[in-house]
């Protein structure tokens, strides 16, 4: 855990503190605007970090009840939906001979915390996964979660792991249209299949790849995307959720494959073109194996 968090997280719990003593004193809740102001975003990516810190590598029960509420809505079809859910998860970790996670990037959102990290010990892997989190938090406690996890592979053809890369977010004044290049890639070149148009969202062949299995270079995305896409066919790959915060955006993908997967597609952009890839493919169970009905999107 970094001291700068562990600080941090102790200001923003006596500042928790104060805020309820003076809703008490004046009698009235705070309104929504006034309540999503009490945090700023780099609070937000705190709060994240530490939550996943605290149950996943501590193992510790009690932070269910510091850093969520009820309702919570559960995503992530392996794990049980709402804070009994949650709970079952911890004390199944409780189990494992070892858990741990490293943290490597975080996006915040408005109300959304992304984090993309290196899991060990999740149940149901052998080994290491990678995974990306989505967090939603209202008046400083998380009320939502998706996730998915794919097993941790060696480097791709050209030399990189799932995680390299640079982690540092940086160009927040241009989130909005960074979020908007990522989208209209996203719906143009991987939903339409246009890829004569993909040099209007990609540097030249400048695309590095993070993916397993697939190099650099857009030739090997376009290879990739035909893959699993069929022009004439109705979409396999349908957007759902677009997280951005600077140079990173995130998108949450239906893979409508087989197995179906949530997609967990990161895209770093530079200079006002897509830069770099990093993802997920989550395979999601069958609605019998489950472990909430909320659906993973």
């Amino acid at each position: 855990m970094q001291m700068e968090d562990r600080s941090r997280l102790q200001v923003l719990s006596r500042r928790a503190a104060l805020i309820g003593i003076m809703c008490l004193l004046s009698d009235f809740a705070p309104a929504k605007s006034q309540a999503r102001n009490q945090f700023d975003a780099s609070d937000l990516g705190v709060m994240a970090r530490q939550a996943t810190i605290a149950i996943f590598r501590d193992r510790d029960s009690t932070a269910v009840d510091r850093f969520f509420s009820e309702p919570f809505v559960q995503h992530d079809p392996n794990i049980g939906d709402g804070l009994p859910g949650l709970r079952a998860f911890v004390t199944e970790l409780a189990n494992s001979p070892k858990t741990n996670i490293t943290i490597y990037r975080t996006v915040v959102d408005g109300d959304i915390v992304m984090l993309h990290s290196k899991y060990e010990g999740w149940p149901g892997f052998s080994g290491p996964v990678i995974a990306f989190d989505l967090f939603r938090f209202k008046n400083g406690r998380i009320v939502e979660h998706w996730g998915g996890q794919t097993p941790e592979t060696g480097p791709n053809p050209s030399g990189h792991t799932q995680l390299d890369g640079p982690t540092a977010v940086v160009d927040r004044d241009e989130t909005e249209a960074n979020r908007t290049l990522v989208r209209n890639f996203k719906q143009v070149v991987t939903v339409e299949l246009r890829f004569n148009r993909v040099d209007e969202f990609i540097g030249g062949d400048h695309y590095v790849q993070h993916a397993s299995n697939v190099g650099d270079g857009t030739a090997r995305m376009k290879a990739r995307v035909s893959q699993v896409e069929k022009p004439g066919d109705s979409p396999v790959l349908i957007p759902r959720r677009y997280i951005a915060d600077g140079n990173f955006v995130l998108c949450l993908v239906e893979a409508r494959t087989e197995p179906p997967t949530a997609n967990y597609d990161l895209f770093r952009v530079e200079n006002g073109k897509i830069a770099e890839h990093w993802d997920v493919l989550s395979v999601i169970p069958s609605r019998a194996r489950r472990k909430n009905s909320n659906g993973p999107f």
